[in-house]
C-alpha cells in the first residue's frame, strides 16, 4: 500500500495488516455508524453521527503536547485492546495495527492521513474519529 510507504510510516509500516473482510468498507459502512452525509454542514467537519451514541466524548488535541495525548491514550480504555482497525484516509481500506503501535505512532499517522481519520476496535465497543481540522478527538470513550 502506497500509504505505508511514506518515510514517517515506512519505519513501522510491518505493523499494520489488511482487514480482508472489509475490503471494500470503511470503519462507518463496515460498523454501520450512523454518517453525516454533508459534514461541511456540521460544526466539527467529521463523518461520524456522534450525536448517535450514548455517550461522546471531545478533546482539542492541539493544546496538548505529543507527549500529553500519548500518556492519555496509555490511560485509555483503547490501551486494553490488543490491536484497532483504522483507516489511514477516508475511503481507504480498513487496517489492522496493534495498539501500542497506533499509540507511539498515533503523530506520524495522523500526519500522513493529511484530514484525520476513524478508528474502532473489533469488538465494536470503541470508536474515535480523529479530525486534523478542526483539531479534535471525538470518542465514545474518555481520552
Amino acid at each position: 500500500m502506497k500509504d505505508l510507504e511514506h518515510p514517517l510510516l515506512a519505519p513501522f509500516a510491518a505493523d499494520f495488516s489488511l482487514v480482508e473482510e472489509a475490503r471494500g468498507k470503511g470503519i462507518i459502512e463496515y460498523f454501520h455508524l450512523a454518517q453525516i452525509k454533508n459534514y461541511r454542514a456540521t460544526s466539527y467537519l467529521g463523518n461520524i453521527a456522534w450525536d448517535t451514541f450514548e455517550t461522546a466524548y471531545n478533546l482539542k488535541w492541539d493544546i496538548l503536547d505529543v507527549d500529553d495525548i500519548t500518556a492519555r491514550l496509555k490511560k485509555s480504555p483503547l490501551s486494553e485492546y490488543e490491536e484497532v482497525f483504522l483507516q489511514l484516509r477516508y475511503g481507504k481500506p480498513i487496517l489492522k495495527i496493534s495498539t501500542s503501535s497506533f499509540i507511539a505512532h498515533w503523530d506520524e499517522i495522523l500526519y500522513q492521513s493529511l484530514e484525520g481519520f476513524p478508528l474502532a476496535t473489533a469488538d465494536e465497543k470503541l470508536f474515535l474519529e480523529w479530525l486534523n481540522n478542526p483539531k479534535s478527538i471525538y470518542s465514545n470513550f474518555l481520552i
